[in-house]
């Protein structure tokens, strides 16, 4: 069965968990091992900033990045256990939740989307940094 762009949304939202932005805030602030997986791509974390701990993974790069056989793969996603929260740019928050479940698919155990993107990240008082 075909699905639409919307129907695709509420799966990928539906099938990951998400966090709030004030909770997001407050567990980076406890914990300085949480890694944020920015999913934006190149103008939009220029117009905005980047959150100084975030990894800029745009599109589907996570995959190649946390791909343990890739040539592309990062230190960052070595430890499976490490929390991990995605963000993209803002509500529905489509592509962080793509990027959560592309990530849990992958074995890691503690993947959150940030509920509300970037936009709600910033507005609750994130920091960023122009790349």
């Amino acid at each position: 069965m075909a699905l639409t762009f919307a129907q695709m949304e509420t799966q990928e939202i539906s099938n990951a968990q998400p966090i709030s932005p004030a909770d997001a805030l407050s567990a980076m602030e406890a914990d300085s091992n949480i890694l944020i997986v920015d999913v934006r791509d190149t103008a939009e974390i220029e117009t905005t900033g980047i959150n100084p701990r975030a990894l800029p993974a745009p599109g589907r790069a996570v995959a190649w990045m946390a791909d343990l056989e890739s040539n592309y793969r990062s230190p960052e996603f070595q430890d499976r256990s490490r929390r991990i929260f995605t963000t993209c740019g803002g509500a529905p928050s489509y592509r962080g939740a793509a990027a959560a479940n592309v990530l849990t698919t992958m074995g890691f155990e503690n993947v959150s989307f940030i509920d509300g993107g970037m936009a709600a990240l910033i507005a609750a008082g994130s920091e960023t940094v122009q790349p």
